[in-house]
């Protein structure tokens, strides 16, 4: 009886012990999701705001002009003062080795053009040899010409001869027959005729052999002596070894110019025009004048081009060395292109998976002043404040590094790594913001000073390399801006649209 009874409690027990328990796993489950469900959608409500140290500057960087190390400055070119435009040209000044420069170049063009003077001088010599060597030869041709012509007259003296030999046989003859019609003075005076016509033979045919052989001798001789008169001509007109000079000191000139511009402090952007004139040399022709050279109408002479126009954009940002100072491996000045600045905000690297390129930030400092000062609360509920210059983010680095900017936070932890964020600043949301301010004003009966700058990127090229604070903005708050800046816009359009 006891077994059966046993035996039919048990397995009630057993399922009442399972009820219990799985009303319990409910009714904790229940309460931990009725306390955990607030909890989580007051941390989705309130997303976590990040904050960087960043700096301004301009988008192309601040430019440092630098010299060799101890030269002296020996003046700066007119108009190039702190907060001023540089020069149209991009010539900020010269050093004193630029004078030395001048004088070594003169001295190369000067090397040049004696050289060049004494291969013209050659060449023309080498011409008037190849011109005298053809005259030689011609008149040697002309001289066995005649030697040939005195050849031909033996011929006709020879035959003279014979004509009177026989002649005079003739008269003997006629004088053994008849000696009345041939006298004595007759016979003598073909004699004599005989032995002139014989000696004339005999003379012209003694020369005749040797200065034939001359003749031909000086014909050889003024050949040769043309050939090797042209050979040097062609030499002298195709002179390697004047060319191969002649390059040299073009490298000497092309040195000596490219240390001549280290003299001199340039802008990035220069004008080669107004460079090459202050590279340029004269040579004078008179002795007193040779080593003159001219320079002081090149340093201040404005020019208008292409490269002017994108020289004169940069503005001097400092001037740390006067005329005569030695040149040190600091930079003797600054420069930067203010039309465009960023600021440059060290987020720390566990903060950049928060980060993405468009995303909205607030540059924030205490030198800023007018519409992008620092302001109050806009209201309770919120830790949105006025004021600040807006941005968005244009770029993410990738390298991840040391901080580079020191916190004025003592309690600010000092061994983290940062990346590099590139702000741009944001017209609009700038333009957007001074509405904003204006509007707040006007409630507040406030008087806006009429001396407050409008312009963000004016205000933030007032103080190039400002240490600010940079307020990223969550991504619900860039998506609602940029929301209500596209509704802003439909109902701007609908508003002052064409009606009916």
């Amino acid at each position: 009886m006891q077994s059966v009874g046993a035996s039919k409690f048990y397995p009630r027990v057993l399922l009442a012990v399972a009820i219990c328990a799985v009303s319990s796993c409910l009714l904790v489950s229940g309460c931990q999701q009725f306390l955990s469900g607030p909890e989580v959608n007051n941390q989705k409500k309130t997303p976590r705001t990040i904050y960087a140290l960043g700096h301004l500057r301009p988008a192309t960087g601040v430019i440092d002009i630098r010299a060799t190390p101890g030269d002296r400055l020996k003046s700066l070119a007119d108009g190039v003062e702190q907060n001023n435009l540089i020069p149209a040209d991009g010539i900020l000044g010269t050093l004193d080795s630029y004078d030395m420069g001048r004088k070594q170049l003169l001295a190369l063009e000067q090397k040049k053009q004696l050289a060049s003077q004494k291969y013209q001088h050659q060449k023309q010599l080498a011409a008037a040899q190849l011109a005298q060597s053809n005259a030689t030869k011609a008149q040697m041709l002309a001289k066995q010409q005649e030697v040939l012509l005195k050849e031909r007259k033996l011929v006709v003296l020879e035959a003279a001869m014979e004509l009177e030999k026989l002649e005079y046989e003739k008269l003997e003859r006629l004088r053994v027959e008849d000696p009345d019609l041939v006298t004595l003075h007759q016979l003598a005076k073909q004699k004599n005729k005989l032995d002139m016509a014989n000696q004339d033979f005999e003379i012209a045919n003694q020369s005749c052999e040797t200065t034939r052989i001359a003749a031909d001798l000086a014909v050889d001789a003024a050949t040769e002596s043309y050939k090797v008169a042209h050979l040097t001509h062609e030499q002298v007109s195709k002179s390697f070894s004047q060319q191969l000079e002649t390059r040299l000191i073009d490298q000497e000139i092309e040195v000596a110019k490219e240390a001549l511009k280290r003299s001199m402090l340039l802008a990035p952007k220069y004008s080669p025009h107004a460079l090459e004139k202050l590279l340029a040399v004269e040579i004078q022709d008179s002795p007193e004048a040779s080593g003159v050279v001219s320079t002081e109408d090149h340093i201040s002479e404005p020019e208008v081009g292409q490269h002017a126009n994108a020289s004169s954009q940069y503005t001097v940002l400092k001037i740390a060395a006067a005329d005569g100072e030695i040149v040190t491996q600091s930079p003797i000045m600054q420069l930067g292109d203010l039309r465009t600045m960023i600021c440059i905000a060290e987020v720390y690297e566990a903060d950049r998976k928060e980060l993405f390129e468009g995303q909205k930030a607030i540059i924030r400092s205490p030198a800023f002043s007018g519409y992008f000062a620092d302001g109050d609360l806009k209201n309770l509920n919120s830790n949105d404040r006025w004021g600040g210059i807006h941005g968005k983010i244009d770029k993410i680095g990738r390298m991840i590094a040391p901080p580079g900017l020191t916190s004025r936070n003592p309690l600010a932890p000092a061994d983290r790594s940062v990346v590099e964020v590139r702000i741009e600043i944001d017209s609009e949301a700038n333009e957007k913001a001074i509405q904003e301010i204006r509007e707040e004003f006007r409630k507040q009966n406030k008087q806006i000073e009429t001396t407050w700058s409008e312009d963000a990127n004016s205000h933030a090229a007032e103080n190039v390399g400002l240490q600010v604070t940079v307020e990223f903005c969550s991504k619900e708050a860039t998506n609602n801006v940029a929301a209500e800046t596209g509704s802003r816009e439909i109902t701007e359009s609908s508003e002052y649209g064409p009606t009916t």
